[in-house]
């Protein structure tokens, strides 16, 4: 799929049809594979991650290993737009992809076909769960991991060997996660791995998504602000992102 190189990722430059209709294709590609293949990982990075990834190496690589990255985020659709216009890029990006959106979809064709999914991280999804979705909270402290919970994790893989793991553990956690045990995903047959941040907080209810004209207007940032006020020393990063634009304008 086509991409836009900015700030030295690829991130897809597509329309959200076309995405679903490549993992509509995937799916039932993977579903008839008798071996077991790569596992495809998908993160979702906003301006908040690109900033994050300026400062943090690891986190940086880690994004990097991605095979698909989204524009999760309004700020990336204008960012290469405006560096299209001034040359910068070749490829305009068409429209953002919401992460939450992907994996509603996700969750609809596996739901239809009977495949596993496993969602890791997150906060009281108990009560939300089917036979085919399963959740684990996976660690008290995602900063201090103990053995026992990491072979606990591990453990429950190998057991349910799911089509899907969906890994909510926030940036840059998940994505380093992801890259650190893509191994073992690989060895119990997982055929897409994704970076899904708080994307089961809106799924689940515990948190209203923006209204539709906000969607629209790229304005969700700022509803989730006024959701979650504690998001506000995040939002600051969004100042630097539009100092990253200007720097690669000039």
């Amino acid at each position: 799929m086509q991409t836009s190189r900015l700030f030295n990722l690829e991130i897809l430059s597509v329309k959200k049809a076309e995405l679903f209709d490549f993992f509509d294709q995937f799916l039932a590609t993977e579903v008839n594979q008798s071996e077991k293949t790569k596992t495809l990982k998908v993160f979702t990075p906003n301006p908040e991650q690109i900033v994050l990834a300026k400062h943090d190496k690891v986190f940086a690589k880690a994004l990097k290993q991605g095979d698909y990255l989204l524009p999760d985020g309004i700020g990336l659709v204008v960012a290469a737009n405006l560096l299209n216009f001034f040359g910068k890029v070749n490829t305009k990006i068409p429209e953002r992809i919401a992460g939450v959106e992907l994996v509603e979809h996700l969750l609809s064709l596996s739901l239809k076909k009977g495949l596993r999914s496993l969602i890791i991280g997150g906060r009281d999804y108990a009560d939300h769960l089917s036979d085919n979705v399963f959740w684990t909270e996976a660690y008290q402290n995602k900063k201090h991991i103990h053995p026992i919970e990491k072979e606990a994790l591990e453990k429950l893989i190998e057991k349910l060997q799911p089509d899907f793991v969906f890994v909510a553990l926030g940036a840059p956690y998940q994505e380093e996660w992801i890259v650190e045990h893509i191994g073992l995903l690989e060895k119990n047959g997982v055929k897409l791995v994704m970076a899904v941040g708080g994307s089961f907080d809106f799924i689940f209810d515990k948190v209203s998504r923006a209204p539709l004209f906000m969607q629209k207007m790229g304005l969700e940032w700022l509803w989730r602000l006024i959701k979650q006020p504690w998001r506000k020393y995040r939002q600051l990063r969004l100042i630097e992102f539009i100092y990253l634009i200007i720097k690669e304008i000039f």
